[in-house]
């Protein structure tokens, strides 16, 4: 089983603890998906559906008093059932449970009050086909072939079928008709989705079946034969003693919208088949015209087709209710029956969202809206005091209510007449509900609080907030007296930004100002002033309370030295220029402002406060040009309080050091997306991209310029900002400048093959500069170039691993077949004799003459007899008469002597 609860959740608080209970809210959630106007909720039959009538009425349940209602339209006052008394109703979804659930809270205290409807739909689709067999009399006026008891919720599509094909495309269809729209007969017990043959014929004999299509959203789509008729023909005929005409049912065409396409329909029963008329209003016959398709005499390509049915091709606004009639006449009897119109009307909404509550004294007017968006002549309305009819009211005031409007006066009202007035609005497309609470006591001056809530960026304390820097809260203040505050501001400081971001809301006998405060600065600090004000016997009372706002934060030590002219800053790291003067700096900032001071290694500069600000301090190290430092050292601390918490920051060590000047040298371009083997190649499809570096100190500018080659002008061109991009790197002693187009070569430089382009870097520092010049030549080839090089290098590389894997498996051929002498392998011998000679004494074979060559592969004995290859490659050795020219290949052993301590210089002759 599905366990879903749909909650319905009433919230009532107190307002005194004398008075009553306010229901501040009434609201539906599923699934914890709140929401306050009617809701839809599907369920599979078989699943338990929970509705809880919740409330936050402090007390027993017993003074608290909860039905439920369920009925089958949005509201109705009269068509409801009692289906629970309990605070939870909780029941399996069957067949017969959907429907309109909303429950009725009623108090002690007298308050009463109704939730929103919520829409439960229990779908289910239990189709099993039901194979039938009926035999018909000919000329049988009415025979009924039934399908309108299929067992599936939404109510399915029905489609009939005459020996597998649909009803609409015989010739007869006059006599086969599918029951629609409102069944008027009483005789044969007809019902929507049946099949009627009217006047059987044997050529109507056949299988029928009735398809049925499930909707809604659970089953949608799945098909099914609900029945299956075998329709024979019975021996006897029907005497035909009835001729009367007598239309058995009519349809309205549904409710459709303004545009729709709409069809009108009729069926009825005569003998003859009978005839079908059209009429307006007037009684005046109508044709196919622009705005209806009907013909008695309609034929198609493929047979006569009898029509029954008028078609409004474009409904209009003038449509709703008008009246068309159809007329069935058989022989010289017929019968007249009227269809209206009426279009579809939207759910009702109330014109606007109403404040739940209002706070009066004795003999006060008090208004309520409960106007209806759109039309309201489409949408029925219900007022209820404490869920009683306004005729219930008594004399606890004067009521006056507006059904153009929708406004609802209570003149003159008494202290007896507190509890909740509500509006229900309802159609047939669904209900919505909205209501107030009025409260009448006792007169009371206006007063204003300071209610802003502490959060992780700020604390409060009474009428002072504490705020970091930076941080986005809002302040808050709540004026409340009797009758409720007519208006509430909040003087913000001249200085702060915040003074158009006041929300006020009225809610709860109270009139709320919320200022909302974003990325606070130092300049939000100050005093902000929260007034009110309200009339009681004609006498205005004013209120008003200081919200003192201090924006605070925790100190923090920075570096704050820069980059000049003689000098660079790398982290902590500060370089100067050896002969001119340079400043090292830090910083403290934070609210109130932090107090600085630094520890240093030496004492050769000059300290200094520079700067001092409400929110930071500044201290400055200043280094002669003719100082004697060459390299210094500080670390700087800062502290500041904040409500009475000291707090303190320190930054690492900033270590000074001085060092030669040099003008840029080793000053060149390269070309960074060279794709070609030669750099001096651009290809006119991809960016351009220059590479312009120096060694200097201090570090260098850079100007980039450029020219054609060939130019007669030697006017060099600066790089356009809409062409080129430049960016610039810098560290100790070493600089890079990368010069870029924002597109292809060809689109910012050239598209001619072959042209040539100069380009000039100079890099410039206080103590000179440098030039490069380099030349290069657009070139629409070149990715063609690199692609065949690399082609071609991928080719020979793959040549030789084929060449070198097919001679080792030759090698391992000749030793896995036994061959182990040279006698045995021809001249390949030379090549592999270590393969197959023994560690004895050669022997002289006479067919060696045709080698020129031996392979040595040389090995060192270790102290744990395995052997250590000296040669990472064979080496190849003379021959001289089959003899070997030992001397020299003992040196050369002698000279790869393997530095290990499990080895020695033992050799073991290998010849």
């Amino acid at each position: 089983m599905i366990l879903i609860n749909v909650l319905i959740a009433v919230l009532l608080s107190f307002l005194h603890p004398v008075e009553s209970i306010d229901p501040s809210e009434v609201f539906i959630a599923v699934d914890t998906n709140y929401f306050e106007k009617q809701k839809e909720v599907r369920f599979e039959k078989g699943a338990r559906i929970t509705l809880d009538c919740a409330s936050s009425v402090q007390g027993t349940n017993s003074s608290i008093n909860y039905k439920w209602y369920l009925s089958n339209v949005p509201y109705s006052e009269n068509e409801r059932t009692e289906v629970s008394v309990e605070k939870v109703y909780d029941f399996v979804g069957r067949h017969n449970s959907s429907g309109y659930y909303f429950c009725f809270i009623n108090t002690t205290e007298g308050y009463s009050v109704y939730s929103p409807s919520v829409h439960i739909i229990v779908e289910y689709f239990d189709v099993e086909t039901q194979m039938l067999t009926q035999t018909i009399e000919t000329n049988e006026k009415v025979s009924v072939l039934r399908c309108s008891s299929v067992s599936a919720y939404p109510p399915p599509i029905v489609k009939w079928n005459l020996n597998g094909l649909s009803i609409d495309v015989y010739n007869f269809e006059q006599n086969l008709m599918k029951v629609t729209g409102k069944v008027l007969d009483k005789d044969y017990n007809i019902a929507v989705n049946d099949l009627l043959i009217l006047n059987y014929e044997q050529k109507y004999q056949g299988k029928y079946t009735c398809e049925v299509e499930a909707v809604g959203e659970l089953f949608k789509g799945q098909k099914r034969t609900a029945y299956s008729y075998t329709v024979q023909t019975a021996a006897s005929v029907n005497p035909m003693n009835d001729n009367s005409t007598n239309i058995l049912f009519i349809d309205d065409g549904g409710r459709p919208n303004v545009g729709d396409s709409i069809s009108l329909r009729c069926g009825a029963s005569g003998y003859p088949t009978p005839n079908y008329v059209w009429q307006d209003t007037n009684n005046n016959i109508l044709q196919t015209s622009d705005r209806f398709n009907w013909d008695p005499n309609y034929e198609n390509e493929f047979f006569e087709v009898f029509q029954t049915k008028l078609v409004l091709k474009t409904v209009r606004e003038s449509d709703n209710n008008a009246e068309y009639k159809c007329r069935a006449e058989s022989g010289n009897k017929g019968q007249t029956e009227p269809v209206r119109i009426r279009l579809a009307v939207p759910s009702p909404e109330f014109k606007e969202i109403m404040g739940n509550s209002a706070y009066n004294i004795p003999g006060a007017d008090v208004i309520i809206n409960f106007g209806v968006k759109g039309n309201a002549k489409t949408t029925s309305t219900t007022l209820l005091w404490n869920g009683k009819d306004l005729g219930k009211f008594g004399n606890r005031g004067k009521l006056g209510y507006s059904a153009s409007t929708g406004e609802l006066k209570i003149s003159d009202i008494q202290k007896n007449a507190s509890g909740v007035f509500q509006g229900i609005i309802y159609n047939e497309a669904g209900m919505q509900t909205q209501f107030k609470t009025v409260v009448i006591r006792d007169a009371q001056p206006a007063a204003v609080t300071h209610t802003t809530i502490p959060t992780a960026d700020i604390t409060v304390k009474g009428n002072t907030i504490h705020s970091v820097r930076g941080a986005n809260f809002t302040m808050v203040c709540e004026g409340s007296g009797n009758p409720t505050p007519t208006d509430i501001t909040i003087d913000v400081p001249d200085k702060s930004n915040a003074k158009n971001l006041l929300e006020k809301v009225n809610q709860g006998g109270k009139y709320i100002g919320k200022l909302l405060i974003d990325s606070v600065t130092e300049s939000y600090a100050g005093s902000y002033n929260c007034c009110t004000y309200n009339f009681v016997n004609g006498k205005r009372y004013d209120a008003c309370v200081a919200i003192t706002l201090a924006v605070e934060e925790k100190v923090q030590v920075t570096q704050n030295s820069a980059d000049e002219e003689y000098s660079l800053v790398i982290g902590s790291q500060v370089y100067g220029t050896k002969g001119h003067a340079l400043s090292a700096a830090c910083k403290a900032t934070g609210l109130p402002r932090p107090t600085i001071n630094i520890t240093r290694s030496n004492n050769c500069g000059v300290v200094s406060t520079i700067t001092k600000r409400n929110d930071l301090e500044i201290i400055r190290v200043d280094y002669a040009n003719d100082t004697g430092c060459i390299t210094d050292s500080f670390k700087c601390c800062g502290t500041n309080v904040i409500q009475g918490i000291t707090y303190s920051d320190c930054y690492t060590d900033i270590v000074v050091s001085f060092v030669e000047g040099e003008k840029p040298n080793r000053v060149k371009i390269e070309n960074k997306g060279a794709i070609a083997s030669d750099e001096s190649l651009i290809s006119i499809t991809a960016n351009l991209e220059l590479n312009c570096s120096a060694e200097s100190f201090p570090e260098s500018e850079f100007d980039w310029s450029y020219r054609k080659s060939d130019s007669s002008s030697t006017e060099w061109i600066s790089p356009e900002s809409y062409r080129f991009q430049i960016t610039t790197t810098k560290s100790k002693g070493f600089t890079y400048s990368i010069l870029m187009t924002l597109g292809t070569a060809g689109d910012h430089l050239s598209s001619n093959d072959g042209e040539k382009f100069d380009f000039r870097c100079i890099a410039k520092n206080p103590f000179g500069s440098s030039t490069h010049i380099k030349t290069f030549q657009i070139n629409q080839n070149t990715s063609n170039q690199v692609s065949s090089t690399v082609y071609m290098s991928l080719a020979v590389v793959l040549f030789i691993i084929v060449l070198v894997a097919i001679f080792i498996m030759y090698i391992f051929f000749l030793i896995s077949s036994g061959r182990k002498h040279k006698s045995d392998m021809g001249c390949i011998s030379c090549l592999i004799c270590k393969f197959c000679e023994p560690k004895t004494a050669p022997v002289v074979e006479n067919n060696l003459n045709n080698c020129d060559y031996k392979l040595l592969s040389l090995e060192k004995v270790a102290t744990n007899s395995f052997h250590v290859p000296l040669y990472s490659h064979p080496r190849l050795v003379t021959l001289e008469d089959d003899t070997f020219s030992r001397a020299p290949v003992f040196r050369e052993l002698e000279q790869l002597t393997i530095q290990s301590n499990s080895m020695n210089k033992s050799y073991e002759p290998m010849f």
